[in-house]
C-alpha cells in the first residue's frame, strides 16, 4: 500500500511538472498567435499563421521522429545500457543539423517558389528552424530520464522571459515581430535545455546511430503523415489564396491542440514506465494501461468537445470580434467533430505506440494522410475552402479508428 501511495504522489507530481513544461512551450506558441490575431490584420494573421505551417514542415523534417524515438531509448539505456547515455545527444544531434541546415539552404534558395508571394519571410525563421527540432531533441531526453521538474523550470523560465518581448515586438513590428517571438524563444530555450545536461560524450556512436535512426524513420514517417492532416491542409489554403480562411482555420485549430495538451503530459509520464513493462514482457500490466486509458480518454473528450461547442463561440464573440464571421463558425461546427478523437489519439500515441515497440502502427498516418490532401484539392475546386474540413473528417477519423481497432487486437492478452 505505501509502495502504491509513494508511486501515486510520485506520479501527480510528475504531471505538475510536465504541465508546466507543456503549458510554457505550447502556451507561448498560443500567446504569439493570440497577440497576432488580436494585432495583426486578418491578412497578415493568415500570412503568418501559412509561412509557420510550411516552418513547421521544415522542423518536422529536420527532427523527423528523432526527439519522440530519443525518449524511448533514453529510458531504454538507462534501464539497460547507462554507459550509451552520454552520447545519445551527439548523435542524434548530428542528424538533426545535418537535415536542418540542407533545408534552411533550400528554404533561401526555392523561398518564392515554397510560399508565393509570402516566401521573402521564410528568411526570418532561420533560427527557429534549428533551435525548435534540437529543443525537442532534450526534451526527449530529458522525458526519458524522467527529469519533469528540471524540464518544467527551464521552459518556464524562458516563456517569462520571452512573453513581454514577443508583445513589444509584435506590437511595434508586427508580423516580423510574430516571426522574431519564435526565434528567440526557442534560441533561448535550447541554450538552457544544454547548459543544465551535464551528461555529454561527443563520441560518434555508430550503433546509436543505426537504432535511433532506424526507430525514429517510422515514427517521422508518421508524423509526416499527421502533418498531411493538419499543416497540409493549412499550406493548400494558403496556395488556393483563402489566407483569412488560413487564419480562422489555425486559431481553431491550435485551441484544440491547447486542450489536448493534458492527455498529451500523461501520455508522455506514462510512457517511460509503458517501455520498462514492454521490456520486461508483462503483456496483461501494458493491456490493463491500454483499456484504461482508452475509455477514460474518450470519455472526457466528449466531454470536453461538448464544453467547447457552447463556451468557444461566446470567447470569439468577446474577445475577438472580427473573427465573429459565418466562415470561421463554418469551419468550426464541423471540425470540432474531431476533437474527442484528437484527444483519444493524443492519449494513447507516445505509451502505447511509440513506447511499446509498435511504431509500425502509427504509418497508418501515411496512407491516410494522403488521402487527406488528395481529398482536399478535389474537395476545395468543389466546394471551397470548407472542402478541406470534408476531407480532414473522413481521413483523420477513419485512420484513428483503424489504429484503435488494430492496437487493440495487438495488446490483448
Amino acid at each position: 500500500m505505501k509502495n502504491i501511495l509513494n508511486l501515486s504522489k510520485r506520479r501527480s507530481k510528475d504531471f505538475i511538472w510536465r504541465s508546466i513544461q507543456f503549458l510554457s512551450r505550447q502556451g507561448f506558441t498560443f500567446f504569439v498567435l493570440l497577440v497576432a490575431a488580436k494585432l495583426l490584420t486578418k491578412e497578415e494573421f493568415g500570412a503568418y499563421n501559412y509561412i509557420i505551417a510550411i516552418g513547421f514542415l521544415f522542423t518536422l523534417i529536420a527532427d523527423f521522429g528523432i526527439s519522440r524515438a530519443v525518449t524511448k531509448f533514453t529510458a531504454q539505456y538507462n534501464t539497460v545500457e547507462k554507459e550509451r547515455l552520454k552520447s545519445i545527444f551527439f548523435n542524434a544531434g548530428l542528424i538533426i543539423v545535418g537535415i536542418t541546415l540542407l533545408l534552411i539552404i533550400i528554404a533561401l534558395s526555392f523561398s518564392n517558389q515554397i510560399a508565393d508571394e509570402y516566401g521573402t519571410y521564410l528568411k526570418f525563421l532561420i533560427p527557429f528552424f534549428l533551435f525548435m527540432p534540437l529543443s525537442s531533441l532534450f526534451d526527449g531526453i530529458y522525458t526519458g530520464l524522467k527529469k519533469f521538474k528540471k524540464l518544467g523550470v527551464l521552459n518556464l523560465i524562458a516563456a517569462v522571459i520571452a512573453l513581454p518581448i514577443s508583445f513589444f515586438l509584435i506590437k511595434e513590428e508586427r508580423i516580423y515581430g510574430a516571426f522574431y517571438s519564435l526565434d528567440i524563444f526557442y534560441t533561448l530555450l535550447f541554450t538552457m535545455l544544454a547548459l543544465f545536461h551535464k551528461n555529454y560524450s561527443f563520441r560518434f556512436h555508430k550503433e546509436i546511430l543505426i537504432e535511433v535512426g532506424k526507430y525514429s524513420f517510422i515514427i517521422g514517417m508518421a508524423s509526416l503523415g499527421q502533418f498531411l492532416y493538419s499543416k497540409a491542409n493549412t499550406i493548400i489554403l494558403g496556395k488556393y489564396h483563402f489566407i483569412s480562411e488560413v487564419g480562422y482555420y489555425e486559431l481553431i485549430d491550435k485551441t484544440f491542440v491547447l486542450l489536448a495538451i493534458p492527455f498529451i503530459i500523461v501520455s508522455q509520464i506514462m510512457a517511460p514506465k509503458l517501455t520498462e513493462l514492454s521490456t520486461l514482457n508483462k503483456d496483461k500490466e501494458v493491456f490493463s494501461y491500454f483499456k484504461k486509458s482508452l475509455n477514460a480518454s474518450f470519455l472526457l473528450g466528449l466531454l470536453i468537445t461538448l464544453a467547447v461547442y457552447f463556451l468557444f463561440p461566446i470567447a470569439i464573440e468577446r474577445f475577438f470580434p472580427k473573427y465573429n464571421t459565418p466562415h470561421f463558425f463554418e469551419i468550426f461546427y464541423l471540425i470540432i467533430f474531431n476533437l474527442p478523437f484528437l484527444i483519444v489519439s493524443n492519449t494513447l500515441a507516445q505509451p502505447f505506440i511509440v513506447a511499446t515497440g509498435n511504431a509500425k502502427y502509427s504509418l497508418l498516418t501515411i496512407p491516410f494522410g494522403i488521402l487527406n490532401v488528395t481529398l482536399a484539392l478535389i474537395f476545395i475546386s468543389l466546394f471551397g475552402f470548407i472542402g478541406v474540413v470534408y476531407s480532414l473528417l473522413f481521413s483523420s477519423i477513419t485512420n484513428k479508428l483503424v489504429t484503435y481497432f488494430l492496437l487493440f487486437k495487438k495488446l490483448k492478452v
